[in-house]
């Protein structure tokens, strides 16, 4: 039976998660408690002893868990604007770095569901610093299953990434590629790997690297096979390599398909639809739910055709992959087919925010032409019904972009209404300018 770690990275920001993730001890409430949870429910348990005090423990574990969900708003608040000071004081690689180990610290559904929002953010405003943060600490997409993996050589990576002396960094690198060499031993080549993928942040030539590693993707290691993949893409590897990865999406280990998915998007780069849908489609229909639920996590609206479109929608609809689907794969479609804007608009009935505000965000880029009208009539539904705002801001963004002449009357009526808020209001009104500047526009011609 295979073992499961956390990356030694996670112990690094143990603390500071304990602090906002912890058990009852680590949370404080200066609203409604001066006491930490922990004293609080340490006289719960005092009381609960007691015969004759036992009612009153019950109130004391009520306002531990009162005082928790209080704290929850909090901290959700408190995400949102750490993220906003990362933002404002341009320390966008500290703040990737932190949020993504955080991610992968935190277990609780509901606390993830705002980091994903967060970190998508990060990725779609800084995809090069978001890629550079994830190689370095040795993932993919996001986080990723937490597998037992070989540790790197700290001396030698320190070596390489150190930039005082480049006479140190080169005789490091040199040891490194003795390490991968073909006659090396298979525990030197893992730590060899492992020791490049730390290092990943340095600036050396990658060429002669590249060259070593491709041929461990037919090592009779699967360990070795998926730490390859993991660092291929990282190694500037070409298209025509992508003949090479292609058969790995079937190999014996899902811990070396997990990884398929990923290479062949970042190497692929949208092109190449020909060699790379295939094998993607492949790694979908895999009997390990890890190896899709990866797959899946992997897409960013990089590949799509008809059929591959098909298999996502229906995978939509399983519950298990329902959200990944619909967060990093339907809704980053570029461009977007009728049938997934389809799929989007029937998400928006979702009362889970996560998925119905996601699918509005989908529907705000991308729709193709054909797909416009089923677009806004969905949005025009959707609208007076929806209560979340986040979600509501994001139908408004896509109903700008399809709207026609028949969004106007509700867009009149959001306009003019008291009862909306004042940014409906103004998204209304914009919408509105819009629609007359193309009516001006149109009598002109």
């Amino acid at each position: 039976m295979r073992h499961f770690l956390m990356p030694r990275f996670i112990a690094v920001s143990a603390a500071i998660a304990a602090a906002l993730l912890g058990p009852p001890d680590a949370v404080f409430s200066a609203e409604s408690s001066p006491l930490p949870l922990k004293e609080i429910y340490a006289e719960a348990e005092r009381r609960r002893a007691g015969p004759q005090t036992v009612v009153e423990a019950a109130e004391k574990y009520k306002e531990v868990i009162e005082i928790h969900r209080e704290n929850e708003k909090w901290y959700r608040l408190a995400l949102q604007q750490l993220a906003r000071s990362y933002q404002d004081s341009a320390r966008t690689e500290e703040g990737v770095r932190y949020f993504v180990t955080l991610a992968l610290e935190t277990t609780a559904t509901d606390k993830q569901d705002v980091l994903r929002e967060i970190l998508a953010a990060y990725r779609l405003k800084h995809p090069d610093v978001f890629q550079k943060i994830v190689t370095e600490m040795g993932l993919g997409a996001g986080p990723q299953p937490r597998t037992l993996r070989p540790m790197p050589s700290e001396e030698l990576s320190q070596a390489i990434l150190q930039r005082d002396d480049q006479e140190l960094r080169e005789k490091s690198l040199d040891k490194l590629q003795q390490m991968l060499a073909a006659d090396a031993p298979a525990t030197e080549k893992k730590q060899a790997l492992a020791t490049l993928l730390s290092s990943l942040a340095a600036k050396f030539d990658r060429a002669p690297f590249r060259r070593l590693v491709l041929p461990l993707l037919d090592s009779d290691d699967d360990a070795i096979r998926a730490m390859a993949l993991r660092s291929l893409p990282a190694l500037e590897t070409p298209a025509g390599e992508l003949s090479r990865i292609v058969p790995l999406a079937e190999d014996e280990s899902p811990q070396v398909r997990m990884h398929v998915g990923l290479a062949l998007i970042q190497i692929g780069k949208g092109q190449h639809k020909e060699v790379v849908i295939p094998a993607l489609t492949t790694l979908l229909e895999d009997s390990d739910p890890a190896v899709i639920e990866q797959t899946i996590r992997s897409m960013w609206g990089q590949y799509s055709s008809p059929e591959f479109d098909a298999l996502l929608i229906e995978l939509s609809r399983n519950p298990r992959y329902h959200h990944n689907v619909v967060y990093f794969g339907l809704s980053t479609m570029r461009p977007k087919s009728v049938a997934v804007c389809r799929r989007l608009v029937e998400e928006l009935d979702d009362p889970d925010w996560n998925n119905s505000g996601r699918a509005a965000w989908g529907l705000t880029y991308g729709v193709e032409d054909e797909a416009r009208k089923l677009a806004e009539e969905g949005l025009l539904k959707a609208l007076p019904e929806e209560t979340n705002a986040y979600t509501r801001g994001q139908q408004f963004r896509a109903l700008g972009n399809v709207a026609t002449e028949q969004s106007r009357a509700y867009l009149a009526k959001v306009a003019d209404s008291e009862l909306e808020t004042e940014e409906c209001r103004k998204a209304a009104w914009a919408i509105l300018s819009k629609l007359d500047s193309n009516r001006s526009t149109s009598v002109k011609e």
